[in-house]
């Protein structure tokens, strides 16, 4: 069994705001490699999310359920949430103003991902 990295050490602890590490230890059965791995290629996937233009309201549907799904698999709650919560706006049909809202919250949490991500890609040296 792989030993457990040091939070302190860890240069992941940048994305501590934004993923629950108890999960993921848990998911990749606390083996750093895989960690890594899969933390950078979440990390590539919200951000092909961020750059993506959805042309129209299913495409967007299933391009925010692939992220939502991406999330809950590495812990990432937040992010999760606030995709589902415009999943449902959209699938609701609900009104302009609630799915302003619901992406506004999305786009703020996948801003703050991005940087937290970036920083820990630049500590990791990717």
């Amino acid at each position: 069994m792989t030993a457990r990295m040091d939070p302190r050490h860890d240069p992941a602890v940048v994305l501590a705001d934004h993923i629950d590490f108890g999960h993921l230890e848990r998911y990749t059965m606390g083996e750093p490699a895989l960690t890594r791995e899969l933390l950078r290629s979440f990390c590539e996937e919200a951000r092909a999310f961020t750059l993506s233009r959805q042309e129209d309201v299913g495409t967007e549907r299933r391009a925010l359920h692939r992220l939502k799904g991406a999330a809950r698999a590495v812990g990432a709650f937040p992010l999760a949430d606030a995709a589902e919560w415009l999943e449902k706006m959209l699938e609701d049909e609900a009104p302009a103003e609630d799915v302003h809202d619901a992406r506004a919250e999305l786009t703020e949490r996948l801003e703050a991902l991005r940087e937290a991500c970036e920083a820990w890609k630049a500590a990791m040296g990717y």
